[in-house]
């Protein structure tokens, strides 16, 4: 599979039925190329969040080339301020509970292209086997990007589901494992950090994503 995720930031003057139009037009340019699309609003609480979340599976990276014209045309409008944007392919890890997922959430990361690619494994490793340590993580998929646009070069997409928001934002956010060794990654002051960059972003899901 080939997927592609965008972070849709719309101008302050958009009103609420442009927003829609805007989406509604860019699932209609994507539906005949793509397996599935995910096309939703983001919850409150990001960072560098945008207003909506596009994240688009396609069975070959051919497909997405034959809709990525239309995709960027829909895009580079007046109405949108900014765009967040990679490709990228990665093997999703199964929830270990059969709960089902009402959020989805994306995390763009850069990665300092000068770090020493085994402290690159590290990081990876660390951030992948987050599920083992952190029950309220569903179904999770870790990334390396392929094609990257938008505020940073993006590098890695990290991607969960949850049973709740209270999921995302209590038992992630504050689990000993995220604070003691991923969070380092991030931060100078708890240790050696390699990401110079993030989008953090969320939104409803009405069914599984990732191994949908």
């Amino acid at each position: 599979m080939f997927e592609v995720t965008k972070l849709i930031r719309f101008t302050d003057s958009v009103d609420e039925s442009e927003r829609e139009t805007v989406l509604s037009d860019l699932a209609s340019d994507v539906a005949p190329h793509a397996r599935h699309t995910l096309i939703r609003p983001t919850l409150p609480g990001g960072i560098a969040a945008g207003d909506a979340i596009a994240r688009f599976r396609f069975d070959t990276e051919s497909d997405w080339r034959a809709a990525q014209n239309d995709v960027e045309r829909r895009l580079w409008t007046a109405a949108v301020a900014h765009v967040d944007s990679v490709t990228h392919t990665g093997t999703p890890r199964p929830a270990k509970n059969e709960t089902e997922p009402t959020v989805y959430r994306t995390l763009l990361v850069a990665v300092d292209p000068a770090t020493d690619p085994n402290l690159v494994r590290q990081f990876e490793s660390e951030t992948a086997h987050m599920p083992d340590h952190i029950a309220a993580i569903g179904a999770s998929q870790l990334s390396r990007v392929h094609d990257a646009s938008g505020t940073a070069r993006w590098t890695h997409v990290w991607e969960q589901e949850y049973a709740s928001l209270e999921g995302l934002t209590g038992p992630y956010m504050t689990h000993p494992y995220h604070w003691a060794h991923v969070d380092r990654w991030f931060d100078f002051e708890r240790g050696q950090k390699v990401v110079t960059a993030l989008c953090h972003s969320f939104c409803r899901i009405d069914e599984p994503l990732l191994t949908r």
